[in-house]
């Protein structure tokens, strides 16, 4: 498994991000207990799916070191519902992180849009082959919210979860206008995927 240096290393390559940056907001997040810790060296903690989709969160959506646990218990907590279905976004998030380790992403999506995608999707209904998956999850801020779009290679259909607070809520009355939106791929959930394997 993983130590929290060579996950740093990860994340900051597939998505070009300084690795210092990543590793300062992994240590604020790791000393708010929101990463797994234990010794040094061959002792160091070894890095799991909740530990990796809490760096995912903070490098993504963090400004700074300092407001990183912030927003990974903010994003965790978003929800994504129908009917009486509910999931929290840091749950489903490594969900698919540990799918994508197994090699068992395709399962995981068909289960996923099956519960909270649209009604009588064809991609909750049909398995397809698990590199054929084009996945996208794009963070927003001011105001949190996350958008897991799922579509298959050469496949007409695609499908969109949206995660978010406040379910009705006018995000023009909340706060400014302003939007800043960040975007991962099924590369960077492959790459940390692969990370989680060493």
């Amino acid at each position: 498994m993983a130590t929290l240096s060579q996950l740093v290393a990860g994340i900051a390559a597939v998505e070009g991000i300084d690795a210092e940056r990543v590793g300062a907001i992994a240590r604020a997040i790791r000393e708010h207990g929101l990463i797994r810790t234990s010794g040094r060296g061959t002792s160091a903690a070894q890095m799991s799916a909740p530990d990796a989709a809490n760096l995912l969160i903070a490098a993504n959506m963090a400004d700074t070191a300092r407001t990183a646990p912030a927003a990974v218990t903010q994003y965790r907590a978003l929800r994504a519902k129908r009917n009486k279905q509910t999931s929290e976004f840091g749950s489903e998030l490594e969900e698919m992180i540990s799918a994508a380790k197994q090699d068992c992403l395709a399962d995981y999506i068909t289960k996923m849009v099956g519960l909270l995608g649209t009604r009588g999707h064809v991609l909750g209904r049909k398995r397809f082959l698990n590199e054929t998956y084009g996945i996208s999850i794009e963070f927003e801020k001011p105001i949190p919210s996350v958008i897991v779009g799922i579509s298959v290679l050469n496949f007409i259909h695609s499908d969109a979860i949206s995660f978010g607070e406040h379910p009705g809520q006018s995000s023009a009355e909340a706060r400014g206008d302003r939007r800043e939106r960040t975007r991962i791929t099924q590369r960077t959930i492959q790459a940390v995927a692969n990370v989680l394997r060493m």
